[in-house]
């Protein structure tokens, strides 16, 4: 019986992940016919058909190939691990290590990862996906990506988490607002203006959910998936908003300024979460960027 190869998995992943085996025999190094071949004796080996291929020479993967590359990212990683503990031996850490970060957050926590592990880890290869919290997870689940970071309230709960640092909500205001030069804002004071709020599932709802438990009604005026619009809007006067994670500076996009207060209520706890596989082990360099991330993550 014909015996499956890490080579097989290594280019049928890649294969996988990139849509075409003409890109993935380029990330591999490799001629596309010996990426073709290698999946021709892994669905020999494996005895079932792994890869669906369309006349325009894209591929996708059957049932069968989703399941089996869940299993082979695993192996993969953990040969990977293997091979790092023996050469090594606690010394420099190398690889890749695939980040997914929500919207919001990214601004907050890419910059300061990149920076890590361009100073302290130059050997790993640190690549970023920015995106909405349940794509990401999902992508965490079939092995694409290595570590998460969202909010709490984000979160699913099949999934591993570990806490970065604790967040408090705030309410954005234009400069000149009523409230600006409040220390907090009551939620009562502040509904019956419109509300401009993000649109990326499921933080409308969330905060939809967090006034409602207050007793109060949200007026929503405006959604948008780009903070910066959001600021734009709220900039204005046209509005006010919700926000997690502060920037150093309240310009606007256009010119306008905006004010970051805390909110007065007692809302739901949040904080910035690493999620990552439920009941795996960690490579190390996803516990280096846990650690750094705590390091410089200061608890607001």
């Amino acid at each position: 019986m014909p015996e499956v190869t890490l080579r097989q998995m290594r280019y049928f992943v890649a294969i996988v992940d990139l849509g075409s085996v003409t890109a993935a025999a380029a990330a591999c190094h490799v001629s596309q016919g010996a990426a073709s071949m290698a999946v021709a004796d892994l669905e020999k080996a494996v005895g079932v058909t792994l890869l669906v291929r369309s006349r325009s020479r894209k591929v996708a993967p059957t049932a069968a190939g989703v399941e089996f590359a869940a299993h082979a990212r695993t192996v993969l990683e953990q040969v990977e691990e293997a091979q790092e503990a023996v050469r090594d031996q606690g010394g420099a850490i190398r690889g890749l290590l695939r980040v997914g970060v929500s919207l919001t957050m990214s601004p907050r926590v890419v910059p300061p990862l990149i920076e890590h592990f361009t100073t302290e880890h130059p050997l790993v290869e640190l690549s970023f996906v920015e995106g909405a919290p349940d794509a990401l997870q999902e992508q965490l689940r079939a092995g694409r990506l290595d570590l998460a970071l969202l909010y709490s309230w984000q979160t699913d709960p099949d999934l591993e988490q570990i806490q970065i640092a604790s967040v408090r909500l705030h309410v954005m205001l234009p400069a000149g607002h009523r409230l600006a030069d409040q220390d907090s804002v009551w939620l009562r004071d502040i509904v019956d203006e419109p509300a401009v709020l993000l649109d990326v599932p499921p933080t409308a709802e969330r905060m939809i959910t967090t006034v409602e438990s207050a007793g109060l009604a949200i007026q929503v005026g405006w959604r948008s998936a780009n903070m910066d619009t959001i600021r734009t809007i709220v900039g204005r006067g046209l509005g006010y908003s919700f926000a997690n994670s502060i920037p150093a500076t309240g310009a606007t996009f256009d010119g306008h300024k905006v004010v970051y207060k805390p909110v007065a209520d007692k809302t739901p706890a949040n904080a910035i979460m690493a999620v990552v596989p439920a009941g795996q082990k960690l490579p190390r360099r996803v516990k280096v960027a846990i650690n750094a991330l705590k390091t410089t993550e200061p608890q607001r």
